[in-house]
């Protein structure tokens, strides 16, 4: 593909599909966070599954992220990179921020 072309910052595959699912996940865990925070008995159920409620959300986070990846790339989604790059920038900052706020405040 030619630098300049239409399609050479397209993004499909599955660079294209974790990158979404990098996105998703990273808001999922934002609100995760603040959920289990929030509801003790989710947060207590959570620490049953595995001892301590961190790993549950850790390998719930992974879980997401490899079910939306695999999702997005069977359906064979294709991406603009600069959006989706983008997107995972925003979903960070917001994620980030979102936490940063919530155990300030709590």
């Amino acid at each position: 593909m030619m630098a300049n072309s239409p399609q050479a910052d397209r993004l499909d595959g599955a660079a294209g599909a974790f990158g979404a699912a990098a996105a998703v996940v990273i808001v999922f865990n934002t609100a995760l966070a603040w959920i289990k925070d929030a509801w003790a008995p989710l947060n207590d159920a959570m620490a049953a599954l595995t001892g301590h409620h961190w790993i549950t959300h850790g390998l719930l986070d992974l879980a997401v992220f490899g079910l939306v990846g695999l999702l997005v790339w069977r359906a064979g989604a294709s991406f603009n990179g600069q959006r989706l790059l983008l997107a995972v920038v925003a979903a960070a900052l917001c994620g980030g921020g979102g936490l940063s706020l919530w155990f300030l405040l709590v």
